[in-house]
């Protein structure tokens, strides 16, 4: 914003001064003006905005220095209001006192000296407005974080949730610790890493959470780490890595088990020194970031068979917390259904038949299968028509747990078979992860034919950041449902190389 547009008023018995000021600084500022404390208020109290405020200290011919009583009140009724004292009093002690009221600065009227008083106007007002950004900027972050800590709420009564809820919130008050959540696969280990954060010393700092399996690995270390312009083919300009992003807040790394040993030996030297290097780069980096780790798989076995270094798993077990399996909580099913469902009354959406099913499954993959399954129902309950969830809307592995087996469509590769219909309550015999998979591969199926197979174009379509990531996931899919690949030619077409039926 131009200088001219600030708008400053001047508070001072003396006219003259009025004059002077405005006079001087015509071409840089706008003016406004009071010589009384009623006028003062008057002013402040009316429609006008006013960026800075000009104070003297003697108002009248008591020679009393009223001003000095005055900057408390402005202070307290108009925070937004940066105030600078300009006054003849040259007495130190008169600075000190005005500057501990609240004053932003201190100008002597016989010091007059143009490019040093615009230059101090500039600086307080852009100051104060830098300062106003800020709470604001820190009230939309403080109210993001919630909205996050809402999105995922530790939910659970059960005497294991309440123990590790206690330990998280101990843990958070040693904000360089380094914790591993340990558990099976859904169990709520990210929930558990923001509750974390939410209790402690670094709650109003960033939280990162990366999934390390989902990143391929050519492309790992630079997303951790950063990559200068150049390091590599494609990366056209310099990149923050999740480490940077985390400055002085907490990263989580999911599925730390699954990384190589390139990227296990980076991390044992970041949790050593503190210290990263950009791929690419000749320098290190100073970062402050709390490493929070999880993994479903038993790295102490991981270190005996060699795939994981025993000095790093020795780092990463300062404080592990095992968050325990949904079928040995079963009294927070309930709860869990109920926020899910976001409805009090479980009567009101579910059969007692099928809530009955649903508290003596399994919950093979925990809390994530039951979020699922509950999306599942809904989009079932809503195909049948159905006011309330039945068993009918059930996946077949709670209806019939051990009972799953590959349709009759997958091997013949009549799509239509697998579509969800009223016709087939049971869900033609598919888990849920089919199911989520079917949805997956069939976006991408259309998209290629509405995108005439361009890849890039697809993979933005998606949210996905480029092609390897789509290639990746498409590569996923096959490794867990290959026999759903002879449903869509398209995507077997695009990508010969992964898709070998």
């Amino acid at each position: 914003m131009s200088s001219k547009n600030y708008h400053i008023l001047i508070v001072d018995d003396d006219t003259e001064f009025h004059q002077q000021i405005r006079y001087a600084f015509r071409r840089q500022f706008l003016f406004a003006g009071a010589v009384e404390e009623q006028q003062l208020f008057q002013l402040l109290d009316g429609q006008e905005h006013y960026d800075l405020l000009l104070l003297d200290l003697v108002l009248d011919d008591s020679e009393t220095k009223k001003g000095l009583e005055l900057i408390p009140e402005l202070v307290r009724r108009f925070p937004q209001l940066p105030v600078i004292v300009v006054t003849a009093d040259r007495s130190i002690d008169t600075v000190v006192e005005a500057m501990k009221r609240g004053a932003k600065n201190f100008l002597v009227k016989d010091d007059f000296d143009f490019d040093y008083w615009q230059q101090k106007f500039t600086e307080v007002i852009e100051g104060s407005r830098l300062r106003q950004e800020n709470q604001v900027l820190r009230a939309e972050v403080s109210r993001r974080r919630a909205q996050e800590n809402e999105a995922y709420p530790f939910i659970g009564e059960s005497l294991q949730i309440q123990e590790i809820k206690r330990i998280l919130t101990l843990v958070s008050e040693e904000p360089d610790i380094t914790v591993l959540l340990t558990g099976e696969t859904g169990t709520g280990k990210e929930v558990a890493a923001r509750y974390l954060h939410a209790q402690g010393a670094r709650r109003l700092r960033p939280f990162q959470a990366v999934n390390l399996s989902a990143i391929q690995d050519t492309l790992l270390e630079s997303t951790l780490f950063g990559h200068k312009k150049g390091a590599f083919t494609g990366a056209s300009r310099d990149m923050e890595g999740y480490f940077s992003q985390a400055n002085s807040g907490i990263l989580m790394l999911d599925e730390i088990g699954d990384i190589d040993q390139n990227i296990q030996i980076k991390l044992l030297r970041f949790l050593e020194t503190k210290m990263i290097r950009s791929v690419g780069s000749d320098q290190d980096v100073q970062l402050d970031v709390q490493v929070v780790t999880a993994t479903h798989r038993n790295l102490a076995a991981a270190v005996a068979e060699g795939r994981f270094r025993a000095d790093l798993f020795q780092r990463l077990k300062a404080m592990v917390i095992d968050l325990p399996p949904l079928r040995t909580r079963c009294n927070d099913i309930p709860l869990l259904l109920r926020h899910y469902f976001q409805q009090d009354d479980l009567d009101t959406v579910l059969t007692k038949t099928a809530q009955e099913a649903l508290l003596n499954y399994d919950w093979i993959g925990n809390i994530r299968e039951l979020k699922n399954a509950v999306s599942y129902m809904q989009l079932r309950a809503r195909i049948q028509d159905k006011k309330r969830i039945d068993e009918y809307c059930l996946p077949v592995e709670i209806t019939n747990p051990g009972s799953f087996q590959l349709p009759p469509s997958v091997h013949t590769g009549d799509y239509s078979g697998m579509i969800l219909s009223p016709t087939s309550p049971s869900g033609a015999g598919r888990n849920i992860d089919e199911e989520h998979a079917l949805i997956d591969l069939d976006r991408i199926e259309k998209l290629l034919i509405q995108k005439n197979s361009v890849k890039k174009d697809v993979a933005l379509a998606i949210g996905l950041e480029n092609t390897d990531n789509l290639r990746y996931r498409i590569n996923k899919h096959f490794e867990k449902h290959p026999h759903l690949f002879a449903n869509f030619p398209t995507i077997s077409q695009s990508y010969r190389r992964i898709v070998k039926l």
